[in-house]
């Protein structure tokens, strides 16, 4: 990997923490990820206007993919209010990559290398160590996790889906583009029906730090995808998953989250495993 792919990637992974940590600091978690993603959708929009169209067979997936993606936030909004960032996002990051093998094996009848078992122990070892360190976890905790899981069940959906619309689109990016358009919208009309006047209050009190960090969680992933274009994804996606190094620093340094050795043993090892599931 060259030295600018390997810092697009390394950016998008401390932009990646970042939107996380402004969701988790913000009074309604929920509500910030909405006008985050409807301020990426409008942004996406305008890209569209100077992008190729996609092919009919892609539409299928989008309208499905679309609504995985509103439920991946509203779990992750979830996560963020009964849990602490240092334990909700190392499982929702770490636990996607060890589904993702999981199914590919039972649905795909994919071949593991040994490496790839090695590392789903690893990670699961990890998951398991950091939910249950403390004994069976209360209800505030138990919550916490498992929205924390049910965020990279999506993630891992979602996840299948795309990478298979991406090819049926014939334009990967646009495909993208009208994923975060749809999404955008979808949250948008969510939040306004549960509660119009909520959202609108929300928006002017907080809306112009949310459409900051909206712009943040676009660049986030479109650095993603200029380093695909100029590396090996398997090197891609392994660097990619610092952003949990970063996701911790942040819990720590901003949150005061207590982090201590047992945490940070889980998520290193969580970390390991990943980039075992990767390489071969």
């Amino acid at each position: 990997m060259d030295p600018f792919s390997f810092g697009l990637v390394m950016v998008s992974a401390i932009m990646h923490a970042g939107w996380n940590l402004f969701v988790k600091k913000d009074e309604d978690k929920f509500l910030s990820l909405t006008v985050m993603a409807a301020t990426s959708g409008i942004l996406c929009a305008l890209l569209l206007l100077f992008t190729p169209g996609i092919n009919a067979g892609a539409w299928k997936i989008l309208i499905i993919s679309a609504p995985l993606h509103a439920g991946y936030r509203i779990c992750l909004s979830l996560g963020y209010k009964y849990g602490d960032m240092s334990q909700v996002y190392p499982i929702a990051r770490g636990a996607t990559p060890l589904l993702v093998t999981l199914l590919s094996v039972i649905l795909l009848d994919v071949h593991l290398a040994l490496s790839h078992v090695v590392g789903i122990i690893a990670i699961a070892i990890g998951i398991m160590w950091l939910s249950f360190h403390r004994g069976l976890p209360n209800n505030h905790e138990g919550r916490a996790i498992s929205f924390a899981l049910g965020t990279a069940a999506f993630i891992t959906v979602f996840t299948l889906l795309d990478s298979k619309g991406a090819r049926l689109s014939g334009e990967a990016f646009s495909y993208v583009l009208w994923l975060f358009v749809l999404e955008g919208a979808l949250m948008f009309v969510i939040a306004a029906s549960v509660n119009r006047r909520r959202l609108f209050d929300y928006i002017n009190r907080n809306g112009k730090t949310c459409m900051v960090n909206g712009a943040v969680m676009s660049a986030a992933h479109g650095l993603i995808i200029l380093a695909l274009a100029r590396s090996p994804a398997a090197l891609v996606s392994a660097l990619r998953e610092t952003s949990v190094i970063f996701g911790i620093i942040f819990s720590a340094w901003i949150l005061k989250e207590r982090i201590g050795p047992i945490k940070l043993s889980c998520t290193l090892l969580v970390l390991v495993g990943i980039f075992f599931t990767i390489f071969k």
